[in-house]
């Protein structure tokens, strides 16, 4: 009687060990983006007489820089916090002082405005707008055409494209409308050049005439365009934190290398998952890197356009999401590797947080 009660006490043991460690590490599925970037379609049989041009573009609002010249951009705004390269051959214009913007330059003029901001000017949208309200008051389409001189190029969104990242058709702009598809609002608005969308190819896309393409960067480019992601992930998992009323989070200089790593492992060894071949698991990483944590968890995903579209795609996914916005986690770390990213963030013993944690360069 007695070796089945000590059995059946150790099983007990056992079991609140295995529960108490996979709670306490978390891992999800991994996350690839639903578009195959670069193989979009060529067709020759499209019709270029007769395609709709967009509505009117808005007259206010962040969405009239784009397409203007650097000049206008420092007269309205002033020098940038920081200027970072991308991987399309434009740079990134990075402001978080009067308004959190990120803007597109390309020759020394817009090609793109960014912005999660809830006090930001994205007339007419609106970060928080329940996204019932473009339902209502704009024109949504799963096929959407795009014509530059002769070439003509057809994006197809699919439903989910429609619920959480639609694409709006304004003469000579485009406004991609990220939601949070969970809570029903807008939590982003990207307003983008026709020529930039292509580039990108954000939705699955077929072409008539000249496919448009950017260079990939050099090696030494792509080493910024990486680091660049990680800041710009960190930056943007505190906007969507702050927009669902969970605390921001601290960068951390070891969990970023930790991240960075796995991404790099990733890429060079050519697997996607969070567990590393020669490495092991997040727990076991975390063990091998010294790192004290009560909680941690991991997302990674691959193929995404930038860090906007990857964070956002975490925003959307459930399991993603619950590592995204867990209200325990302090700390995180990035890694950017190519189109592999990794975002890591734990729980630590830290008692006192500052509201102001984006990172500042």
């Amino acid at each position: 009687m007695k070796v089945f009660w000590k059995i059946g006490l150790s099983l007990i043991v056992l079991l609140t060990v295995f529960y108490f460690l996979d709670s306490r590490v978390k891992e999800n599925e991994p996350l690839e983006s639903p578009v195959n970037h670069g193989t979009a379609i060529p067709v020759i049989d499209k019709e270029l007489e007769g395609q709709v041009v967009g509505p009117e573009r808005p007259k206010t609002g962040l969405s009239t820089l784009v397409g203007q010249s650097t000049a206008i951009l420092l007269q309205q705004f002033g020098e940038p916090d920081r200027i970072e390269p991308s991987t399309y051959a434009y740079d990134w214009w990075i402001y978080n002082t009067t308004v959190n913007m990120m803007v597109g330059i390309e020759k020394e003029k817009v090609n793109q405005v960014f912005s999660a901001d809830v006090s930001a000017n994205l007339s007419p949208f609106e970060v928080g707008q329940n996204v019932q309200d473009i339902f209502r008051f704009s024109i949504i389409e799963s096929e959407v055409n795009v014509q530059i001189e002769n070439n003509l190029y057809t994006f197809s969104l699919s439903n989910q494209d429609i619920m959480d990242r639609m694409l709006i058709k304004y003469e000579d702009l485009f406004a991609q409308v990220y939601v949070d598809a969970e809570q029903q609002k807008i939590v982003g608005i990207r307003f983008i050049d026709p020529t930039t969308l292509i580039i990108h190819q954000p939705y699955d896309m077929e072409y008539m005439g000249e496919l448009v393409a950017s260079q990939p960067p050099s090696s030494t480019i792509q080493i910024e365009v990486d680091r660049a992601n990680e800041r710009q992930i960190v930056e943007l998992t505190n906007y969507f934190r702050d927009q669902s009323g969970v605390p921001v989070v601290e960068y951390d200089y070891w969990l970023t290398v930790l991240a960075q790593e796995h991404s790099k492992d990733m890429a060079i060894e050519k697997y996607f998952s969070h567990e590393s071949p020669s490495s092991g698991n997040l727990s076991e990483r975390l063990k091998s890197a010294e790192i004290e944590h009560k909680k941690a968890g991991e997302n990674i995903a691959t193929n995404y356009v930038d860090a906007i579209e990857a964070v956002h795609g975490w925003l959307n996914s459930p399991a993603h999401r619950s590592v995204l916005l867990d209200p325990d986690v302090t700390d995180i770390g990035t890694g950017a590797y190519g189109k592999y990213y990794t975002q890591v963030l734990i729980k630590t013993e830290k008692k006192e947080k500052s509201d102001s944690n984006f990172i500042r360069n």
